[in-house]
């Protein structure tokens, strides 16, 4: 039996290496990275997340939007009360996103409300993801 309180115990012979192996961001697939961001939100949070659909919209500049497919209007308004939140994670996980879009489809097209990254809501007139796509 162990004795608890001897901290000098030697069956623990591993290298903490070994304890949590992460891919450096640089180094994750898109697949491993949504999940690290996903990983970030509480678990209500997450389970709404789960019935979102992601995709990045990369700009000829070279940066990109993060869209977030909701399904339904519940769920973005939710999500929208989360942009802080959001906006973090998403400078965790990548480097070249300056936006993200929380959208819903509505009589077959995408209805989408994008922010900015201080979290302010762009005008429709003004959403870079539009006029990038719209050329």
């Amino acid at each position: 039996m162990n004795d608890p309180y001897d901290f000098e115990d030697d069956d623990f012979d591993f290298e903490n290496e070994d304890l949590f192996k992460m891919n450096p961001v640089s180094k994750m697939t898109e697949g491993e990275r949504l999940q690290r961001f996903k990983r970030f939100f509480d678990s209500s949070s997450r389970a709404m997340l789960q019935d979102c659909l992601f995709r990045i919209v990369d700009h000829e500049d070279g940066t990109g939007t993060l869209e977030i497919l909701c399904p339904n209007e519940a769920v973005r308004q939710r999500l929208s009360k989360k942009k802080r939140k959001i906006l973090n994670n998403i400078h965790g996980c990548w480097s070249h996103i300056r936006w993200f879009a929380l959208c819903i489809e509505q009589d077959g097209k995408l209805n989408c409300q994008t922010f900015n990254r201080n979290g302010d809501l762009i005008p429709p007139e003004k959403d870079m993801r539009r006029m990038t796509n719209d050329q």
